[in-house]
């Protein structure tokens, strides 16, 4: 059985994700602050393949104990493993010397330190594991380019990428290795596009180019995007370490 934990995944990529692989036969450990009730829904009541854990994330102190109440949820019938970091926040976009310091704190738990120490904490609890693991940041173009207006989003994107990077050439050491990779969705429509376009182009010198994507079409769909993500785990040999552009997986 192919197990998939996938956080930030009441919308947009990560609930993308949990359909298909639900549709698929996989069974789904969703993490979330909140979840839309399917109370309604008795396919859904009923799956036992699929588990809800409510988490806030930014909540640091208590991420190891989510990460337990999620591997109590394991059948030990795992053939393998997959955890995808996915949750995550574009704001503040603010240009810098002008960001509020609650807010950019808040953004760093959950871009940075929440996937780092929900990583870590994985690979902790899952090291005796013999079969296929696989962790999966979901990172950015941002990681690697300087968007003005985005100083939050761009440092904990490139944070959480040198991270990957150290953790995938740790891994190849390790007896029973993980492979630890990022993989960047691109451009795509969710929630967050709203957000970007929302902002004035004073905080956000880019903000027209965002505008263009949405009515030019341009923006990939969550589907899309997930099922590209779901190729690239079942059907690619994996580079620890490495840093996947969807841009180059579809071309």
């Amino acid at each position: 059985m192919k197990t998939f934990i996938i956080t930030g995944a009441s919308k947009g990529l990560g609930a993308a994700l949990a359909e298909q692989c639900l549709e698929k036969g996989f069974r789904c450990i969703l993490v979330a602050r909140t979840f839309v009730s399917k109370s309604n829904d008795k396919e859904v009541e009923n799956n036992e393949d699929l588990t809800f854990v409510t988490a806030d994330l930014t909540e640091t102190n208590h991420l190891e104990r989510v990460m337990d109440d999620i591997i109590s949820h394991f059948n030990n019938d795992e053939d393998e493993l997959y955890f995808i970091n996915n949750a995550g926040m574009v704001e503040p976009i603010k240009r810098i010397g002008e960001l509020d310091p609650e807010v950019f704190i808040l953004h760093a738990k959950l871009n940075y330190l929440a996937p780092a120490i929900l990583m870590d904490t994985f690979l902790k609890r899952t090291k005796g594991y013999k079969n296929k693991k696989v962790v999966v940041n979901i990172s950015s173009g941002a990681a690697k380019n300087p968007y003005e207006g985005w100083g939050a989003y761009c440092s904990s994107k490139a944070g959480l990428e040198m991270y990957t990077r150290v953790a995938g050439a740790e891994q190849l050491r390790e007896e029973n290795p993980a492979y630890v990779i990022s993989f960047s969705p691109g451009v795509m429509d969710t929630n967050m596009q709203k957000v970007i376009r929302s902002a004035n182009e004073t905080d956000f010198a880019d903000s027209a180019k965002f505008h263009d994507y949405k009515e030019k079409g341009i923006l990939r769909t969550p589907d899309f995007v997930a099922n590209i993500l779901l190729e690239l785990l079942h059907e690619k040999e994996l580079d620890n370490g490495k840093f996947y552009d969807i841009k180059e997986l579809i071309t």
